[in-house]
């Protein structure tokens, strides 16, 4: 069985160590049949669907564990904790062996011609879903892009002297992060999401940057996406803010529409 840990400690260092004849420690999380967290910070920063994760806690595990966990997070209690994880690495294995491999059609979503801009640009795109990021790099070729997981990661670039970047491109639901220290991200379920977008908007503007927000929110269910279809641009610290739903990930139009607006017919 193949395990990885995204924050190793003495706990997960004498588990395998235990168990080193059944588990193998690789280096990414797509290697993995599971994924082995002691703590809610990896879990939520790591999270995937469908990938088993063993989120392994202490005997009082606080008011957190009355959360409800998604399906496929299998919190052990530190109590019985070695004798569990056995216990459900057998079943893994279990139904390892029984699944029937079978090929998937997918299938990427056609959201139109990307937009061609008239020169490169410093990017800084904001989002905490893999597979956005990688639309990033696709849609929009020929800019230099720094690619960001979330608002705490991206403070890191934004916080360097001599490299601001020309504009900054951001999701707007996101997982809550230690961006602020005073926020305690405990209290936030491990696939819950947060306006953080705004975040973004308010460091990027301040630092003299202006920002797109790109949400894919459901603009009949999410009240921040419903006000996008009327509210559509900003003066926010003296920069251009815009805001884009219902277009999916276009982020090269989101860039096109901030950077290189076509002129006002008079």
């Amino acid at each position: 069985m193949k395990v990885y840990i995204p924050e190793s400690n003495e706990l997960t260092a004498t588990i395998l160590q235990i168990l080193k004849s059944d588990l193998e420690e690789v280096a990414t999380i797509e290697e993995s049949d599971f994924v082995l967290v002691t703590s809610l910070e990896p879990l939520r920063k790591h999270f995937q669907e469908g990938r088993i994760f063993f989120f392994l806690t202490a005997r009082d595990f606080d008011r957190e564990s009355s959360k409800t966990q998604p399906d496929n997070v299998w919190v052990i209690d530190g109590d019985n904790g070695l004798k569990h994880i056995c216990a459900e690495l057998a079943r893994l294995r279990d139904s390892m062996a029984q699944a029937v491999s079978k090929p998937v059609e997918t299938k990427t979503a056609d959201i139109g011609p990307v937009a061609q801009m008239n020169r490169s640009y410093f990017v800084l795109v904001v989002d905490d879903t893999e597979a956005n990021l990688q639309t990033a790099i696709e849609r929009l070729p020929g800019q230099k892009l720094i690619l960001a997981r979330g608002p705490e990661e991206a403070m890191k670039y934004l916080n360097l002297p001599g490299q601001m970047p020309d504009a900054v491109l951001t999701d707007m639901q996101m997982r809550p992060d230690k961006l602020y220290g005073s926020l305690n991200v405990d209290q936030y379920g491990v696939t819950e999401t947060i306006h953080n977008g705004f975040s973004m908007m308010f460091e990027a503007t301040s630092r003299g940057i202006p920002v797109a927000i790109v949400t894919d929110g459901n603009h009949h269910q999410d009240w921040v996406s419903a006000m996008f279809n009327k509210v559509k641009s900003a003066d926010v610290n003296g920069q251009k803010v815009l805001f884009f739903n219902n277009i999916g990930k276009r982020w090269e139009t989101a860039l096109k529409m901030l950077l290189e607006p076509e002129p006002v017919q008079e």
